[in-house]
């Protein structure tokens, strides 16, 4: 069932539910405030269309050239929603103890938010009242209600049409509106053929926006219906009894997109005279059965996460623009926070979610950047660039909006991220058409800018003075996020130039041509961008082995987490931006993000060490955070934490996690739960070299599935225990899974097994056999012969480390540690290993421990990879003497690394030898050690032996038998090892 429910008011949450129950199609938005009003508590009444703005000044304690002087505001609308009921003459609104039988829900597959309750008047008597609105999908322009009372007396509807608007303020939170009065006044009002309009027009920027509204009542007795125009109302009467319905079909237009608002509306109006509500509603349905379809992510069984999915998919619907004027604006058309402005969130967060099952959308929004351009090339000419487009960081109209520059609109790699979406699209759908109409002006206008804020230093590209991703760090040389998203930028400006010199299409050439020379682009400029791609600088830092989000980033100190008077949230509300920008600490990923988009030529370690060194610092104080860390956590196989940051995201609205959902929804969060589910737990990327997937299942879901558009084809791809992948249409084409390539065609469907983990390393002494005992024994003759006797706790000491590493705590037992010199010390080693090596020369299968042939072969039948990591030198010599050499596909000699354990290099060795990741294998030990080694080196660790002994491992079991028979039941190693 698709449908968000809830069956009780909560007057505190009111403000909350109204975005939760907004209705929108991309066009016009409406929160979701009730018909008849709130008996006490705050609302925020708003209606908005998607692009339209005013302007009001911004005003700056202190200015300088270039700092804006106006921003745009999305302005609040007229009121429609408004429509006061009385029974008997009693105002019905749902006060303690007059109501009963309340249910509320938004309908996913209908496309409406439906209200209802029973009222119980003051005279005892029983109201049953049901409220009906939706947005049309298929007719952009109409929002339609439908309001129905069955009461056994005298029944009013007061329907108002409310010019009397101004949007919500807050001076003391940045988000928010700080308090411009009215936005819109009324240019005309009135009557016209028994069907209310009003005519208004922003203060500043006066573009019209007209709104018609048509009644039709439904009763089996007598009523009246009346209307009068006020100041700044037009109000429709309707009084009946017993049974009354209403409905309003309301039409929305505005100057941006017509000439002629207030005759298009009125036209509109009129042509659609004889539809109902249901009538859209029917066809509302069709649109969404299709919709659901190509969007629709299925769970299977987790019905709480399904719930979640199905309202973050619905809302995205309603919120995305539809046409070049209009774009996602980060709280949608769900709210007033941010004023409305579009951020760089759409291209990075929301339209990768789109484009995965609605391509033709993506393009839209696209063509709104291509639109702007010319507001981003006079931008850039203020911010001192002669050449290039400089994007405005937030935004409606194409003008930069963003007050505080450090944090704001020095945040360039905007530039990127629209191209970076440009490109996505192509990569997607291989449309040259679109690309060279209007993606190539956009990608190399705007690549042009990094020539200009970028220079050459000591044989490095470099981009000084900009802010990454993550605003609590801001005005840095290097950026990381911002130099390695424009060395992409460039390298695809060269890339497509010298395609578009030689493609074979020669009417998609011919107009490459024109283009190139409308915007003066040479082979020169071409060649200046690839050498600055070439030659980006990009901050590493070799003892962490991650790269660093900037210059000086990882010089600071740490944010004083542990200290109480630094322990507010979110920082930017009670902290001094100098105080923030002055330590290491983040309010979303930036290096991550990167890895992310661009991951191809990142090794998996690297990201693996940079995840493990941001996430510490970073405060989730931006609603972006959560699904990030989640999506590179299922990069990193890190599969419960991915899981955990996945609830985080879709509990961001519907529990209300930021107390800010009152502003509005979150959309690039809600893409982003999205995100973590087909980038994330599926690991689908699309890049250069093609579709590939890396997928898993959470341990809490039994398998999901969802469908992708790509290349002209449609693929549907299912996982659980396996990956299934089905060409639904389209023709036959190299797909790469787990880093393997396979051909999709439509004859077969493509089936692989998913594995946790792909290989198993295994430690041997007093793992598979009991040589550590013999290893012991060995020590202990040469201390004995050495004139000591060696202590019984030696033995855990010296297991599973060097042999030079144990003689020097073998001697130190007998306090000899300083009688020998280094030459001396190589000979008792070599001694004691004469003794191990005579008292082993007679091993066979028999010495093996119960259960290994049983466990080696599980791991083989089930297609692990097999390697030996022992400290032993005797390793290659014991495991054939055993009989069990053809299970493993590497042995390591100890000689071939430079530290033994606890070091990790024996591990990375064998991983490296068996051809697989750290992440991707299991370590088996029976030392603390080598568990330190294990995890060091990034595998997951098993013990076995004693809890005590291996304190430092989670997942203990007392023998090799015992793992064996624990891991030998079906799905047994998934269910474990997730």
């Amino acid at each position: 069932m698709r449908k968000f429910i809830k069956s009780a008011f909560d007057e505190s949450q009111q403000m909350v539910e109204e975005s939760l129950f907004s209705i929108g199609n991309g066009y016009v938005g409406l929160r979701g405030s009730f018909e008849e009003g709130y008996p006490t508590g705050s609302s925020i009444r708003g209606t908005y269309i998607n692009g339209l703005y005013d302007r009001v000044p911004m005003v700056h304690a202190e200015m300088a050239f270039g700092f804006p002087v106006v921003q745009d505001v999305q302005p609040r609308i007229i009121d429609t929603q408004t429509c006061e009921i009385y029974l008997e003459g009693e105002k019905v609104q749902l006060k303690k103890g007059q109501y009963q039988n309340y249910q509320r829900w938004l309908d996913y597959q209908r496309g409406e938010a439906v209200r209802v309750y029973e009222f119980i008047t003051g005279k005892g008597k029983i109201a049953k009242i049901k409220f009906q609105r939706m947005a049309s999908f298929c007719h952009l322009n109409f929002v339609n209600y439908r309001i129905e009372v069955e009461f056994e007396g005298q029944i009013e509807m007061v329907s108002v049409l409310d010019g009397n608007v101004e949007n919500e303020s807050n001076p003391n939170d940045p988000r928010l509106n700080k308090g411009h009065g009215p936005l819109m006044e009324i240019v005309s009002k009135g009557i016209r053929e028994d069907v209310p309009f009003i005519l208004m027009r922003t203060k500043s920027t006066l573009i019209e926006q007209a709104t018609f509204v048509s009644y039709h009542t439904d009763t089996f007795n007598p009523y009246t219906e009346t209307y009068k125009a006020y100041e700044d109302k037009v109000i429709t009467s309707i009084v009946g009894k017993g049974q009354l319905s209403l409905e309003k079909k309301v039409v929305f237009t505005d100057g941006l997109r017509f000439e002629k608002p207030f005759y298009v509306a009125e036209k509109l109006i009129s042509e659609y005279k004889e539809w109902r509500y249901s009538d859209f509603i029917s066809e509302q349905e069709i649109f969404l059965e299709k919709y659901w379809k190509d969007s629709g992510i299925r769970i299977k069984g987790n019905e709480n996460d399904q719930a979640a999915i199905n309202f973050m998919t619905y809302h995205l619907l309603q919120s995305f623009g539809r046409d070049d004027f209009a774009n996602v604006s980060a709280k949608g058309l769900s709210g007033e926070g941010y004023e409305g402005h579009y951020f760089w969130d759409t291209e990075i967060y929301i339209l990768p979610v789109l484009l995965f099952s609605h391509p033709e959308y993506v393009k839209k929004i696209l063509s709104f950047r291509h639109r702007i351009l010319p507001d981003a090339i006079e931008r850039s000419r203020v911010m001192g660039h002669l050449k290039g487009a400089a994007f405005p960081w937030r935004t409606i109209s194409g003008i930069e909006c963003s007050g505080y520059f450090p944090a704001g609109a020095a945040q360039y790699h905007i530039n990127a991220d629209i191209a970076y979406s440009y490109i996505q699209h192509h990569l997607y759908t291989n449309d040259w058409e679109f690309m060279v109409e209007k993606g190539i002006e956009v990608i190399f206008e705007s690549a042009r800018t990094w020539l200009e804020v970028g220079h050459y230093y000591k044989g490095k590209f470099n981009i000084y003075d900009v802010t990454g991703p993550d605003e609590y760090t801001a005005i840095v040389n290097n950026n990381y996020f911002t130099n390695v998203m424009a060395k992409h930028h460039l390298y695809w400006c060269h890339k497509l130039f010298n395609e578009l010199q030689t493609f074979e299409d020669e009417a998609i050439k011919l107009k490459a041509v024109v283009m190139f020379k409308k915007i003066n682009y040479t082979k020169e400029e071409a060649e200046n961008m690839k050498l600055a791609s070439e030659k980006m600088a990009l901050p590493y830092d070799d003892d962490l082995r991650i790269f660093a989000q900037d210059d000086s980033f990882l010089s600071k100190p740490f944010w004083p987490f542990e200290k109480p008077q630094y322990n507010k949230r979110p920082l930017l509300l009670h902290y001094h931006p100098l105080t923030i920008y002055r330590h290491q600490v983040l309010k979303q990923p930036d290096v991550l993000l990167a890895h992310f988009l661009l991951e191809e030529d990142i090794e998996t370690e690297q990201i693996r060490n940079a995840y493990d060194y941001y996430e510490k610092i970073t405060t989730h104080d931006s609603s972006l955070s959560s699904c990030l860390y989640g999506i590179m956590a299922s990069k990193c196989r890190y599969q419960n934490k991915a899981y955990e940051y996945f609830q985080k995201t879709i509990e961001l609205d519907l529990k209300d996690t930021h107390q800010n959902t009152k502003d509005g929804l979150h959309m690039a969060n809600m893409a982003g739960s999205l995100l973590s589910i087909i980038a994330g737990f599926a690991g689908l990327r699309v890049s250069e070299k093609g579709l590939s997937i890396n997928p898993f299942c959470p341990e809490r879901w039994e398998g999901y599935r969802f469908n992708l558009k790509y290349l002209g084809r449609e693929i549907q791809f299912s996982i659980d225990q396996a990956l299934e992948i089905s060409l639904v249409s389209g023709e036959s084409m190299p797909i790469i899974i787990e880093g393997e390539s396979y051909r999709l065609c439509k004859e077969k469907i493509l089936k692989k097994t998913l594995l946790p983990f792909k290989g198993v390393i295994f430690d041997l002494d007093g793992v598979l056999t009991e040589t550590s005992r013999s290893h012991f024994l060995a020590w202990y003759q040469l201390a004995e012969e050495l004139g000591y006797h060696l202590p019984d706790e030696i033995e855990d000491e010296v297991r599973g480390i060097s042999r030079l590493a144990s003689l020097e705590i073998v001697l130190k037992a007998g306090n000899l540690e300083k009688s020998f010199s280094e030459k001396e010390k190589n000979r008792l080693a070599n001694y004691k290993n004469e003794i191990y090596l005579n008292a082993i020369k007679d091993y066979n299968a028999e010495n093996l421990f119960e259960g290994t042939i049983e466990l080696l072969s599980l791991f083989k039948k089930n297609g692990y990879r097999i390697g030996l990591a022992s400290s032993s030198r005797s390793g290659n010599y014991l495991i054939n003497a055993m009989g069990i050499d053809s299970y493993f596909d590497a042995i390591v000699d100890p000689a071939f690394v430079h530290k033994g354990k606890p070091a990790p290099d024996i591990f990375l060795l064998a991983c490296k030898q068996i051809g697989l990741e750290p992440w991707e294998c299991i370590g088996i030990e029976d030392s603390y050690a080598g568990i330190e080694g294990i995890k060091a080196a990034g595998l997951t660790p098993i013990g076995i032996g004693s809890d005590k002994r291996l304190s430092n491992c989670n997942k203990v079991f007392p023998s090799i038998k015992s793992l064996y028979s624990f891991l030998n039941h079906p799905n047994q190693l998934k269910r474990f090892f997730d």
